[in-house]
């Protein structure tokens, strides 16, 4: 293992780096703009203490959202290595969520945890004990409506959008927090970098905050995740459910802690739907992400990394498909994971790999730490069960001609929808049972050595079980220095 440090002198001197090990690391400073760092074999390495890191609430002020005359307060929680408070500023990892005191997060739908004090104790899923070792802060936010926030949910409108955004604004000193007292609150340990990820709505709303064109968002990791909520709302144009975007906000709102009249809310999206002809109207535009009436992909400037499912069948792949095409044709960077299962987080089919690049993407993208993602293929795909291709493009350079062609039908007649022509014809073969090909399990996709078809390590016990789904903190799959460990169930992931 090659390993360099960063020291640290008790909690307040920054000293010169440290090498400890052989060559082959990089150690990076603490500068204006990131912390020390631990490098090891390519990554940051544990090497800050989780269990005493500070943990914090802010209410981040926000617009009137739902109409009711009140300014909006979105809580937002924070832990942070505490050895670099006053010392080093560091860049921010945040989930975004409406799940977070509702349906919870994650293949045992965790929820936010507080202690008697009303200060975060447990965040769902593994990022907060992975990452904040690493020299970066992490941030879970109540989208508006949800959980501790104020406000009402409208499915992707402008409440839920410009509810996270305020807090990209406060991290990046553009906004005001304040904390429990109300005494005025500034982010003045971070240096303004943010990286958003999630899963399912959780990255959907990364996808609509960087369709803002927000300053200080840097990158987002939207796996499974939305890009037209007319898409998600419509099968093949038709109408999936009577008014899905209200039942939806109303859903997500459950377990709130303030109680909230949204009736006026829900009733406005009823009205304004287009449910009797399933239209794509004004309603529609105002949830479409990559050219819709509010937001759309010419504002992006972070970069995305975005991983869907090709046989999902909750986030249809045209949502990946379509947003990634828009992303290049407007010169944003991308990354790409395509697997060829349903609506499944990469944690559950290619744990260590995944989690590895996910570091690598963070650490190229919020540090600047050069660690050569950027050279490698920029996609890999699942081009048939548990085969994996790597390409610089997508559609990838092996495929024949016509293999994007049903995709590309799908993209074309989204188009033509919006326009009030045409309907999708359904191009969905070899799916089994749930969306995915009939009985495979997940399998982790290529390494990313340049090779075609290469696998990544093998992710089960020796008895045939998958490996467990969440990290750290006795929770299964990583210790409490934030490495991983192999146990306990694969469940569902939500």
């Amino acid at each position: 293992m090659k390993t360099k440090i960063l020291a640290l002198i008790g909690s307040a001197a920054l000293v010169a780096p440290l090498a400890v090990g052989t060559a082959g690391g990089a150690a990076y400073a603490a500068t204006e703009e990131n912390p020390p760092v631990r490098m090891e074999d390519g990554v940051t390495a544990p090497l800050y203490d989780y269990a005493g890191a500070i943990r914090e609430t802010v209410w981040v002020d926000a617009p009137d959202l739902n109409g009711d005359g009140q300014r909006e307060r979105i809580v937002t929680d924070i832990i942070r290595p505490r050895e670099l408070d006053g010392n080093a500023k560091v860049p921010v990892i945040m989930d975004a969520s409406p799940y977070y005191l509702s349906l919870g997060r994650g293949n045992e739908s965790e929820l936010k945890k507080y202690d008697a004090d009303g200060n975060i104790s447990q965040m769902p899923l593994y990022y907060d004990n992975y990452f904040v070792p690493r020299g970066y802060a992490y941030v879970g936010v109540d989208m508006a409506g949800t959980a501790r926030s104020t406000g009402c949910v409208d499915e992707g409108g402008l409440s839920d959008v410009e509810s996270v955004k305020a807090v990209v604004e406060w991290l990046n000193g553009n906004a005001t927090g304040y904390d429990a007292a109300g005494n005025v609150v500034k982010a003045d340990w971070t240096n303004g970098k943010t990286g958003m990820i999630g899963k399912s709505y959780d990255g959907t709303l990364a996808n609509g905050v960087a369709a803002t064109g927000v300053e200080g968002l840097k990158t987002i990791v939207p796996i499974s995740a939305i890009s037209s909520w007319y898409d998600y709302n419509r099968w093949q144009g038709a109408v999936k459910s009577t008014h899905y975007a209200s039942s939806l906000s109303r859903t997500v709102a459950g377990g709130r802690t303030i109680p909230t009249d949204c009736s006026a809310t829900l009733n406005r999206m009823n009205a304004e739907d287009g449910d009797a002809t399933g239209a794509y109207n004004a309603f529609w535009a105002e949830r479409d992400y990559r050219q819709g009436s509010v937001y759309d992909v010419s504002k992006v400037k972070a970069s995305v990394f975005v991983v869907h499912g090709l046989q999902d069948n909750n986030v249809k792949t045209m949502n990946a498909s379509t947003w990634w095409e828009d992303l290049g044709k407007v010169g944003v960077k991308r990354k790409m994971w395509l697997s060829r299962l349903g609506h499944v987080d990469p944690f559950d089919y290619s744990r260590e790999l995944w989690v590895k690049t996910l570091n690598r993407w963070f650490d190229s993208e919020l540090m600047g730490i050069k660690n050569g993602i950027d050279s490698e293929p920029a996609v890999s795909v699942e081009v048939a069960p548990n085969r994996w291709e790597q390409s610089k493009t997508w559609p990838i350079a092996s495929a024949p001609d016509d293999a994007a062609a049903p995709e590309r039908r799908r993209h074309d007649d989204a188009r033509q929808r919006r326009s009030g022509h045409g309907l999708v014809r359904q191009h969905r073969p070899g799916v089994g049972v749930g969306g995915g090909f009939a009985g495979r399990q997940p399998q982790p996709p290529a390494v990313d050595d340049g090779h075609h078809q290469a696998r990544g390590p093998d992710l089960r016990h020796a008895d045939g079980r998958s490996r467990g789904q969440r990290l750290g903190r006795g929770r299964p799959g990583l210790g409490d220095a934030g490495r991983l460990r192999h146990d306990g169930p694969c469940l569902r992931q939500r």
